[in-house]
């Protein structure tokens, strides 16, 4: 045997060889307790020549998708053209890419109970994807894993339909069928550890008993994760099977995009990347920013299809393309999704929001508008700016509603304390008023302020017809 060294955690021989696999410990997917050098010379040719011999196999293939949240609506806008149109886009990629496997990975609805349209929608669009290559969903957390099983009923009925869609709803223990398994082309098997959204308040029945409900979320998850990583290496074998790990959960580190359910991407439901099982590739939903996750194996979040809210408003969408081997890292590629509406914010007065005319066209706008006084056509006029955009939104930002707030030089005193009046003054120059004056407001708010110190009564001049009608209301007149 040819002398060892530990470099990275991982012992090498002198030429670069994983005894596990045959290849290039560089281009080894499995961890260092699965590795171990080749010795002898004539070993290590073999090895050279397997790894030769692995590169001009034909590769699996897996496309990733996520986070589609049909039914989805913004400003009571519904976002069904823009599905229709990202759905159209990804069908595309499936019918170029031909992969062996699709996998979404979650919140396929945005509400657990969707409209009768969006679930069309979603059938049509999955039994398309079907066409090409096995279709597994998870259930993330807009989802409801109630439907999902009534959909896998629904499936179960169309045997030899051509079609295999599988609607995971909740994890289940490796003993009992959790890890699925997908023939590749050239002999290959694709083993899928799918973990969908795992709700803190809900006992995993085949990963927990009563001594472990009160764990802290990431330990619990931690503990799938485990199971899961020792259901993959059981009968593990080397030459014919791809490892891939798929979750709806929110990985602590990630960037979100501010459109996530608050509660769902906060510590309370944090995992750790550290505990992502060893495999050729990790695929995660939940966030809806595509990223890569810092985890020991290659992972990664698609993202959602299209910028579902203003929170996604810079986001480029994307979904991903793996290409694996046995024993062999996988190649990931993003392929990048242009269809379906963009959202924009456009500020400024009327004059500059027309000098951006040229650049807004088939988008979904929010527009705020600078004006001096109030304007009441304001919302048509700045319609016929932008005819070919979707208005959501026109907002006056009217500067008679607003105060500038005091400096320095209007406290006369540098020992004044800032009284109510002041307060008020201030809050009016930050908020604004809906549609009365704001000097006008202030004065009067200061008014009655110096009435209820001084105890005495306040009369407004443009409040005397309606004091006039309440005291003959009172004399029983009317």
């Amino acid at each position: 045997m040819s002398s060892l060294w530990e470099v990275d955690g991982i012992f090498r021989d002198e030429g670069g060889y994983c005894g596990f696999c045959s290849g290039l410990v560089e281009e080894c997917v499995f961890p260092p307790v699965f590795r171990f050098v080749s010795g002898p010379v004539e070993e290590r040719e073999r090895g050279r020549r397997r790894a030769e011999e692995g590169k001009k196999r034909i590769t699996v293939k897996l496309l990733h998708v996520s986070d589609w949240h049909l039914g989805a609506s913004l400003y009571n806008c519904s976002r069904a053209p823009d599905h229709e149109a990202v759905l159209q886009e990804m069908l595309d990629i499936a019918r170029e890419s031909r992969p062996d496997l699709i996998l979404h990975t979650g919140d396929l609805f945005d509400l657990a109970r969707p409209a009768y349209e969006d679930m069309r929608r979603a059938f049509w669009a999955l039994q398309e994807f079907s066409a090409f290559a096995p279709v597994v969903v998870l259930c993330g957390n807009h989802d409801s894993p109630v439907l999902f099983q009534v959909f896998n009923q629904i499936m179960a009925t169309r045997d030899g339909a051509g079609c295999e869609i599988r609607f995971l709803p909740r994890a289940c223990a490796p003993s009992r069928g959790g890890i699925l398994e997908f023939p590749g082309g050239e002999g290959e098997l694709l083993r899928l550890a799918p973990v969908p959204f795992i709700h803190a308040g809900r006992h995993l029945v085949d990963f927990e008993d009563p001594a472990t409900w009160t764990r802290v979320y990431a330990d619990r998850v931690h503990a799938v994760e485990v199971a899961f990583r020792r259901g993959l290496e059981d009968g593990y074998d080397p030459s014919r099977h791809i490892l891939l790990f798929a979750a709806h959960l929110f990985v602590s580190g990630a960037l979100f995009s501010r459109s996530e359910r608050p509660l769902h991407i906060s510590q309370t439901y944090a995992s750790s990347a550290e505990n992502v099982p060893p495999v050729t590739y990790a695929a995660f939903g939940h966030i809806h920013r595509p990223q890569l996750i810092p985890a020991s194996s290659p992972a990664r979040y698609a993202g959602s299809p299209l910028q579902l809210d203003f929170g996604e408003i810079e986001e480029e969408k994307s979904v991903v393309l793996v290409e694996a081997r046995p024993a062999h890292a996988a190649h990931v590629e993003i392929l990048p999704l242009s269809q379906g509406r963009r959202l924009r914010r456009l500020e400024g007065s009327l004059e500059e929001l027309g000098a951006q005319a040229g650049e807004v066209s088939h988008e979904l706008c929010v527009v705020t508008v600078d004006t001096e006084t109030a304007t009441p056509d304001l919302a048509a006029r700045v319609a016929a700016l932008f005819p070919d955009a979707v208005l959501l939104q026109t907002v006056e930002r009217c500067q008679e509603r607003r105060l500038d707030p005091l400096s320095e030089a209007d406290i006369t005193s540098a020992e004044a304390e800032e009284n109510l009046a002041d307060l008020f003054r201030a809050y009016l120059g930050e908020t604004g008023t809906s549609q009365a004056n704001a000097q006008e407001t202030a004065e009067k708010f200061a008014a009655l302020l110096g009435a209820a110190n001084a105890d005495s009564p306040v009369s407004f001049p443009e409040l005397a017809p309606f004091e006039e009608t309440a005291r003959a209301a009172a004399k029983g007149v009317i």
